[in-house]
């Protein structure tokens, strides 16, 4: 049975569109997400949880709807090398939160935030250790090895709270972060961009955001113990995608040494040997024409007699 944090989770992002939904349209939602295991009394508890916290407001009897979006959405701070204006690393930047990192979070129920798009009276380094420390969840764009990047990664590793990192796929990984998941993106491929997206939605559904997330694994129930080990299970998948690639690549390779050197050793034939294997090719598809010419054969020898 699903828990009510839950069932608050999933309500909140079926709302998230800002439109009117009935209590069937919740349900309905909840059953295409594989939540719909839990009583009558659970959910009508969950929606009195979520009114009373002012996250939702009734329209009509059956009839809700978000009350001001942006107080209830999850927080995804987006950490990345931005750069001067027009500068390599900041139109790298600005292309991957608006055609990745802005349209995955907004599905999946986040607010995406990036530092230099705020306006806060606060310092800016204020600021970012603010929503390194209270953000549900944190992206990490390691790509040009940038070191305020590195500080903010190790920052966030602290509070024990969900990141997820990113990189070009021109990059290379530093040694001791090797062993690390990261999603490959490539900006100037568009299979590539649906690709990751797909990938970096399923990640963060993978994490547990219910607010009893405190717990300790050994007291948490088996969903969320499933929902902390599936990161680790992505990172198995990825290391298989990446061995299976790269035997094709040897394998292709070997093919290719091997013909090439059978090529290079066949030996330079006459024009009388390499017309008797055309003829021996001819007779052995055609076995009629074979026997015509042993009978050919035999009475041109008995006329020289």
């Amino acid at each position: 049975m699903i828990s009510s944090a839950k069932i608050q989770e999933m309500v909140l992002k079926l709302l998230a569109d800002g439109q009117e939904h009935t209590v069937q349209d919740m349900k309905n939602y909840l059953a295409e997400h594989n939540s719909d295991d839990y009583t009558e009394g659970q959910f009508a508890g969950s929606l009195n949880t979520l009114l009373r916290k002012g996250s939702i407001i009734k329209i009509d009897r059956g009839v809700y709807a978000v009350n001001a979006r942006r107080e209830y959405m999850k927080k995804c701070f987006v950490v990345s090398p931005i750069g001067e204006k027009k500068s390599a690393a900041r139109i790298n930047a600005d292309k991957l939160f608006k055609h990745i990192l802005v349209p995955v979070c907004k599905n999946c129920g986040f607010e995406a935030i990036r530092a230099d798009k705020l306006n806060d009276a606060n310092s800016i380094t204020q600021t970012i250790i603010d929503h390194l420390e209270n953000s549900e969840l944190v992206i990490a764009d390691i790509t040009g090895l940038n070191p305020n990047v590195f500080y903010e990664m190790g920052y966030r590793a602290r509070t024990k709270k969900p990141i997820i990192y990113l990189k070009s796929v021109q990059e290379k990984m530093p040694f001791d972060i090797a062993t690390i998941r990261t999603l490959e993106y490539d900006l100037t491929d568009l299979d590539n961009v649906e690709e990751v997206k797909a990938r970096l939605a399923k990640t963060i559904e993978s994490f547990d955001f219910s607010e009893d997330n405190n717990m300790s694994l050994e007291d948490k129930p088996t969903e969320n113990t499933m929902s902390a080990v599936m990161p680790i299970l992505y990172q198995i998948l990825d290391s298989i995608n990446a061995v299976e690639k790269e035997i094709k690549n040897i394998n292709a390779e070997t093919i290719a040494t091997v013909i090439k050197s059978m090529q290079s050793a066949q030996q330079p034939v006459s024009q009388y040997t390499a017309l008797q294997i055309q003829l021996l090719s001819n007779l052995i598809q055609n076995p009629d024409n074979f026997l015509k010419l042993m009978e050919f054969s035999e009475k041109l020898s008995k006329s020289k007699k």
